[in-house]
């Protein structure tokens, strides 16, 4: 069962909700990765246990483009100073 959190970067207004880590949900494994069109982490299923197409398109934008995100750097992708942090306050889903 995958944790899905607010984060937020400590230097700019960006934030984004999901696990923030590599992850599974019911639906298959993920990982978080930032859209190379609007710079929007999300976390992306990588591989369907069950052969399901996988739709590989950014949440926000649509893009087809993006890289994965070094969450042990935690870099903001939005301001590239900042760090994303996991918040104490926000949207906290559990999710499969």
């Amino acid at each position: 069962m995958a944790s899905l959190k607010t984060h937020n970067c400590n230097k700019c207004d960006y934030s984004f909700v999901g696990s923030g880590k590599p992850d599974a949900l019911m639906r298959g494994p993920t990982i978080p990765v930032v859209c190379l069109k609007c710079s929007e982490i999300y976390d992306r299923i990588i591989h369907s246990p069950i052969g399901e197409k996988l739709k590989g398109k950014c949440e926000e934008c649509g893009s087809k483009k993006y890289t994965e995100w070094d969450y042990k750097l935690k870099k903001c992708p939005q301001c590239e100073d900042g760090i994303i942090v996991e918040s104490d306050w926000g949207v906290s889903i559990m999710a499969d």
